[in-house]
């Protein structure tokens, strides 16, 4: 699937990053009211803005988006993920970011597609059952 066709989108960080490569797309689904955030994609933004400005800019920016609250249950799915995941592979299979894995599973339990371009989520996907969407195709941007 697309990210165009109408999936509420937690958009995490590599998606973020990348708006330039896909503006028209990206204003079409936060005007529509799809990009949503949750606390650990919102640190993360913040934690890349470079200046004090940027910092209070984008703050304001996100408190904008719905944000999907990251519960207990998130939190058990997140570290569930990561065994999971290790179960599946050889070792270091499990390796993700631990805020990416949180990042998937509060999407898993909302029931909400993440867009990135951050191959960690095909592989979370496997085991949270979230939809994982390229905001574009792996490897072009």
């Amino acid at each position: 699937m697309t990210w165009e066709t109408g999936a509420l989108l937690l958009a995490d960080k590599s998606a973020w990053a990348r708006v330039g490569s896909y503006p028209d797309a990206w204003l079409d689904a936060l005007d529509a009211g799809r990009i949503v955030i949750c606390a650990v994609a919102h640190l993360e933004l913040l934690y890349s803005a470079r200046t004090r400005a940027d910092v209070d800019q984008l703050d304001a920016e996100l408190a904008n988006l719905r944000e999907i609250p990251i519960t207990r249950g998130t939190l058990v799915a997140a570290k569930r993920a990561m065994v999971d995941l290790a179960a599946r592979g050889s070792d270091g299979h499990h390796r993700v970011p631990p805020q990416d894995a949180i990042i998937a599973a509060c999407a898993a339990e909302h029931g909400c597609a993440v867009l990135h371009y951050d191959a960690h989520y095909d592989r979370l996907s496997g085991v949270l059952g979230f939809e994982s969407i390229w905001a574009a195709p792996r490897g072009t941007i």
